[in-house]
């Protein structure tokens, strides 16, 4: 794609008339996403997921019978290309709200020109540093890192996993893992035995879990998105690394076993529900609502949704709502996410505030192992 071009993608009012006035005026939201470059596999999947939550709420009326038109921008997975494509936008679009951008660097790249404008943004990015401290204007719809991390942290203790190695990538996700490993570990008291860095453009990472596994850990965490998942678990293999694997809550993805192929298997990591909702009992919550958008997504794009779908799906739900209940005003569609209570998502029951951007808890994370080309329920 282009430096700078913006797709203008016009969804719902010209193919479903129900509910939807001819000629009504669009209310306009930015969506940045990383349809190209290493984050492509993710920002190409949360596309789509927005594109369901509007083509669902322009067939219900939209707001008032005005349809939402989403403007839409690549930021190339580049933190200076993303600053790029949104001042872009604001300058071009009369847009109301923004959802994305998918990764950390290309969040905090893009938060001052966000602050500064006032536009309420729910981002796709998984790192902390977005919403730390509490931003006005910015949400995030992933879990914390810390929560992620967490999930994993309380299946260690539960097992008696004590010695623990961590392997994470030189980006901005990457370093807010490690900043939080480092609390866990005196949190929950287990000896972080090892800590090594990678570059994102690193093809191995052979030498560094070399050095992770002779101080010999009980198990190994790896904090990183996209090709490096693969290449970090298939080198984990062949040096014969016994131990237990741990990927971020961004490794549920059905990319995740062509990027890592054999060595995939029995690899854990937090994930929405998502991937497991037929495992879930008829009692939860979010059972039906995930087996009906799972449906949905297959039907209308002919793959199987992951973990970030849920993420994109729920960023633009929460948005969609409070601009319902708002109208195309910034201030009080901000205004209305933090007020947002109980509400049932496709990653759990968000619940914001004005300390709290995010909504989920550690409760709303399940762990998943990877087996036989699917992803089961571990607990």
């Amino acid at each position: 794609m282009k430096k700078g071009l913006l797709i203008i993608l016009v969804f719902g009012f010209c193919m479903f008339s129900s509910g939807i006035s001819d000629g009504a005026e669009p209310i306009k939201i930015g969506a940045i996403f990383s349809l190209t470059g290493p984050g492509a596999h993710i920002g190409v999947a949360q596309r789509n997921s927005v594109l369901i939550a509007i083509d669902e709420f322009n067939k219900k009326g939209g707001v008032g019978g005005r349809p939402v038109e989403m403007v839409v921008g690549d930021d190339e997975s580049d933190p200076t290309k993303a600053v790029m494509v949104l001042k872009k936008m604001v300058e071009t679009q009369p847009i109301v709200a923004l959802i994305g951008p998918t990764r950390t660097d290309t969040g905090m790249a893009m938060i001052p020109t966000l602050e500064k404008e006032g536009i309420p943004t729910f981002m796709h990015a998984g790192g902390d540093v977005i919403i730390t401290p509490v931003r006005k204007w910015i949400f995030k719809s992933p879990y914390r890192a810390a929560d992620a991390m967490e999930r994993i942290a309380l299946h260690l203790k539960k097992h008696n996993l004590n010695k623990v190695g961590f392997l994470h990538a030189s980006d901005g996700f990457g370093k807010d893992g490690a900043a939080i490993v480092d609390r866990l570990a005196a949190k929950h008291g287990f000896e972080l035995v090892a800590k090594e860095t990678f570059d994102m453009k690193d093809v191995d990472m052979t030498a560094q879990l070399t050095r992770i596994n002779a101080r010999g850990p009980q198990a190994i965490i790896i904090w990183t998105i996209g090709p490096p998942m693969g290449i970090t678990t298939k080198n984990a293999r062949a040096l014969g690394i016994k131990v237990p694997l741990f990927q971020c809550h961004g490794a549920a993805e059905p990319i995740f076993f062509r990027l890592a192929g054999d060595a995939a298997e029995g690899v854990m990591m937090p994930s929405t529900k998502i991937v497991v909702a037929d495992k879930l009992p008829d009692s939860d919550v979010q059972k039906k609502k995930l087996v009906d958008y799972i449906k949905e997504y297959e039907a209308r794009f002919k793959d199987t949704p992951g973990t970030m779908v849920a993420y994109g799906a729920d960023a633009a739900y929460l948005l969609l709502e409070a601009i319902k209940k708002a109208g195309p005003d910034r201030a009080k569609i901000r205004d209305g996410l933090e007020g947002m209570k109980g509400y049932v998502g496709l990653s759990g029951v968000y619940n914001l505030s004005s300390e709290d951007h995010t909504g989920t808890t550690v409760k709303d994370i399940a762990l998943v192992k990877a087996e036989k080309g699917r992803f089961t329920l571990v607990e």
